[in-house]
């Protein structure tokens, strides 16, 4: 999850922007107008053949600007000036002209800013609020990490159950999810969507971590439940546990991911989306993304189809993944107290992804 994301959205709209003539347009509308709003830099000069059908997706506040540039200022020289992939930026407001003109200028490739729609960044009318939110009370008396916002859990379940049917991403098949404010460190000279579709990958990590088990006290249940009750023969899900010993509460951690659209599109996994979204604990507890994610990859995938990029440098916050190659090499790992988190969390999960 991204800490940079935990005081997110709290208007909520439905429309998307149309830079063309700078109004807001219903999502009704868009789902048949496909112009794409290009970077006021240059136009992208690789060719489209030679790309898969694959996007770059960024979920970002106006004032995460300064921190946004500068991890797009990374991503582009360690990877997309060679590639010059799509971005989609999203948000729950519109975007300012300062914003979409101070991102455009980093990048030669295709932009589309786009609004989340009220329908996928509400409570949903199953839940009860009342007690929603003498949960979220009671979550941050406990001073559990975020445990007290609301627009935090509307985060988790966006990118839990929705981010991929955003009609913005209608026209892809894979993505690469980045974050304002994470760093790349390792210049990237192949294309990672190629190699996932060449290979048969479907989702790609850097990082696992452990998760706080206070915030999902009964995922892992309705997980088990829901996997017998469609007597699901599962790989995967044992790396993260067992019906007698429960849930490890290791997982890829999702703020970084590159992954197949189609793997959360599938009617499998939008039926055990569907049912941990019934049952209304995005919000009485405190589910995250990640998890969700995670947890699925082991009921729907073999262990070959996931995929660890333990070539691609990468931080969020004081955790990160570098393989340090030397001084003639293509990384430049960080240095200092990120530094110290790099291998702990690898050796105390990564047996769960391999």
């Amino acid at each position: 999850m991204s800490g940079s994301s935990s005081q997110y959205f709290k208007s909520e709209k439905s429309d998307l922007t149309n830079r063309e003539n700078d109004v807001q347009v219903p999502l009704s509308s868009i789902e048949h107008d496909n112009r794409i709003e290009y970077s006021s830099a240059c136009k992208d000069t690789t060719l489209e053949a030679d790309k898969e059908k694959a996007v770059i997706v960024v979920l970002v506040r106006n004032n995460e600007l300064v921190p946004m540039r500068r991890t797009i200022r990374e991503f582009e020289d360690r990877f997309n000036r060679k590639f010059n992939y799509p971005y989609v930026f999203l948000n729950d407001e519109p975007f300012t002209e300062e914003f979409k003109s101070a991102i455009s200028v980093m990048t030669n490739a295709k932009i589309k800013f786009g609004l989340v729609p009220k329908s996928m960044w509400s409570v949903p009318d199953h839940v009860n609020e009342t007690i929603m939110h003498e949960q979220l009370q009671d979550y941050g008396n406990r001073g559990i990490m975020y445990g007290g916002s609301l627009s935090y859990r509307h985060m988790c379940r966006f990118n839990s159950g929705f981010f991929y049917r955003h009609p913005l991403l209608d026209e892809y098949d894979y993505y690469w999810r980045v974050e304002p404010g994470v760093s790349f460190y390792c210049d990237l000279d192949y294309d990672p969507f190629k190699f996932m579709k060449e290979n048969g990958k479907e989702y790609g990590f850097t990082i696992t971590l452990q998760e706080i088990p206070q915030t999902i006290p009964t995922l892992w249940e309705h997980t088990i439940k829901f996997a017998h009750q469609r007597e699901l023969n599962t790989t995967l899900l044992k790396f993260f546990g067992d019906p007698i010993g429960g849930y490890n509460m290791c997982h890829y951690w999702s703020n970084f991911e590159i992954a197949s659209l189609n793997l959360w599109r599938s009617e499998e996994y939008q039926s055990y989306f569907d049912y941990l979204d019934q049952t209304g604990n995005f919000f009485y507890e405190r589910w995250g993304d990640a998890i969700v994610h995670s947890l699925a990859a082991g009921m729907f995938l073999n262990k070959s189809q996931v995929h660890f990029f333990d070539d691609i440098g990468y931080r969020h916050d004081n955790f990160a993944h570098c393989v340090d190659d030397g001084v003639h090499g293509k990384c430049m790992c960080p240095t200092g107290k990120v530094s110290s988190f790099i291998t702990y969390f690898y050796y105390l999960c990564i047996h769960a992804s391999r």
